[in-house]
């Protein structure tokens, strides 16, 4: 029993430390058209200061000007990769990723649909994984402890189906960003200021199924999607 503690020990040490330099944990939000919440964030790791500079620096640009994550993926979660709830089957390995502001379609996925459910040719075959709505959103001390806000089970979108308008209302007291997607999750809608109640006019969107993304301003990591159908 000391030896297999001793053991574990160990791995708890090396798993702080990559390389002798402490490690940072950073949450990255996407944007995906399967409608799976799985597919809203994910956490990456790194130890290289330059790294860690670049990621301080992109979160004091506001959402839409940072840039995205692109590097090399392995199987597992490594202990920290999860969503608040669902863990995943693969990680960025530290010290391998960076920001990027462009790259090759061929490695933009979504972290659950794609990623997990896909890992023969993400992680075996591909090896890189680079999610072009993958902005970073904040530094976290305990990748274990990635809890959901109580303004997620606040937000209602309503009438669903919508026709002219669609109504977005929460009793969060925090100012809110929603983006509408299509199913292929090209973004039609951006930048829609929410305050307890927002009415957006859907008229110059066609009929279909769409995807709301909900945000805070100031915590953009913590947000929620919602599925919607436009019809007349």
């Amino acid at each position: 029993m000391k030896h297999f503690l001793l053991s574990l020990g160990i791995i708890f040490l090396a798993f702080q430390s990559i390389k002798g330099q402490p490690v940072h944990y950073f949450e990255f939000i996407t944007t995906c058209g399967h409608g799976n919440w799985q597919d809203t964030s994910f956490i990456a790791a790194t130890s290289d200061q330059a790294v860690i500079d670049t990621c301080l620096v992109d979160l004091n640009k506001p959402l839409v000007q940072r840039r995205f994550i692109s590097g090399t993926v392995a199987h597992g979660n490594a202990g920290y990769n999860h969503n608040p709830s669902h863990w995943f089957q693969w990680h960025f390995i530290p010290n391998q990723w960076n920001l990027v502001e462009l790259a090759a379609e061929v490695c933009d996925g979504c972290p659950y649909s794609d990623l997990d459910l896909y890992p023969e040719y993400w992680l075996d075959t591909l090896g890189i994984y680079c999610p072009w709505s993958g902005q970073i959103a904040r530094e976290i001390q305990n990748p274990s402890e990635v809890n959901e806000n109580n303004f997620l089970s606040s937000i209602v979108a309503f009438p669903n189906p919508a026709s002219e308008f669609l109504t977005i209302e929460t009793n969060s007291n925090s100012v809110l960003i929603a983006s509408i997607y299509n199913s292929i999750g090209v973004k039609v809608l951006n930048g829609i200021v929410v305050i307890k109640h927002k009415r957006i006019n859907l008229e110059t969107i066609e009929d279909g199924i769409y995807f709301i993304r909900i945000s805070t301003q100031h915590e953009p990591f913590l947000s929620k999607s919602i599925a919607i159908l436009k019809a007349k």
